[in-house]
C-alpha cells in the first residue's frame, strides 16, 4: 500500500477513535496529512471506501495477532501453555486500553453501526465473530486441558468475555479509569481459575 494511503488511514482511524467515522471529513484527514483532498478520492473514492478499508486493516491485524497465538490441533501432543496464549491476546488490548481515548475499533463502531454503510457492517461484524471464534477454540481446550475452571459452555464464557473488555474499554473513556480495562480482565481470569 502506498504511503500516502497509510497516511489516510492512519489518520482516519485516529479521528474514529475520537469522533466517530460520520463525525470526521475528507478535508480533515486531507488537512491532516498535509494533502489535497483529491488525493483522498483517489486512493478512496468514497467515504464508505476509506471506512472499509480502514476496518478491514484492524480486523487483519487482530486477526494475524490471533494467527500468531494458533491453538494446536485436538491431535496434537504439544503443550500449550493455556494461560500465556491468553495473556498475549489481552496484550494488545491493554497496550489499546491504555491510551485514554481509544477503544477498540470495532467496539466504536459499534455504536453507529445501524448507520454505517453495508460493507463496514460486514467488516465490523467479521471482526466479531472471529474474535469470538478463537476466544471458544482456546477456552474449550484450555478447560479440556485443566488449565481453565468455568461453569457453561466455552461459547457462553468466550461471550461474556468478550462483552466485558469491550464493555470495559468503552467505559474507561467515560470515566477516564485507566484502570478499569485491567480490573475487568483480572476479573475474567480469576472467574477461569473456577
Amino acid at each position: 500500500m502506498a504511503e500516502t494511503a497509510t497516511q489516510i488511514l492512519d489518520t482516519a482511524e485516529a479521528l474514529i477513535q475520537v469522533k466517530g467515522f460520520h463525525a470526521f471529513s475528507f478535508q480533515e484527514v486531507a488537512d491532516r496529512v498535509g494533502i489535497k483532498k483529491a488525493s483522498i478520492y483517489y486512493h478512496f473514492p468514497a467515504k464508505a471506501e476509506l471506512g472499509k478499508a480502514i476496518v478491514a486493516r484492524y480486523r487483519q491485524t487482530m486477526l494475524a495477532a490471533m494467527t500468531d497465538l494458533e491453538i494446536p490441533k485436538r491431535d496434537s501432543r504439544e503443550e500449550v501453555d493455556y494461560w500465556a496464549a491468553l495473556a498475549r491476546y489481552l496484550e494488545p488490548i491493554l497496550t489499546l486500553a491504555s491510551n485514554p481515548v481509544h477503544a477498540c475499533l470495532c467496539g466504536i463502531l459499534s455504536g453507529e453501526y445501524p448507520g454505517l454503510p453495508k460493507d463496514m457492517q460486514d467488516e465490523v461484524e467479521k471482526f466479531f465473530d472471529e474474535q469470538l471464534t478463537w476466544l471458544t477454540k482456546l477456552l474449550k481446550a484450555g478447560r479440556k486441558a485443566g488449565a481453565f475452571h468455568f461453569q457453561g459452555s466455552p461459547a457462553r464464557m468466550a461471550k461474556l468475555s468478550f462483552s466485558a473488555i469491550e464493555g470495559a474499554m468503552l467505559i474507561k473513556r467515560i470515566t477516564g479509569d485507566d484502570k478499569h480495562v485491567n480490573q475487568v480482565t483480572e476479573s475474567l481470569q480469576a472467574l477461569l481459575r473456577g
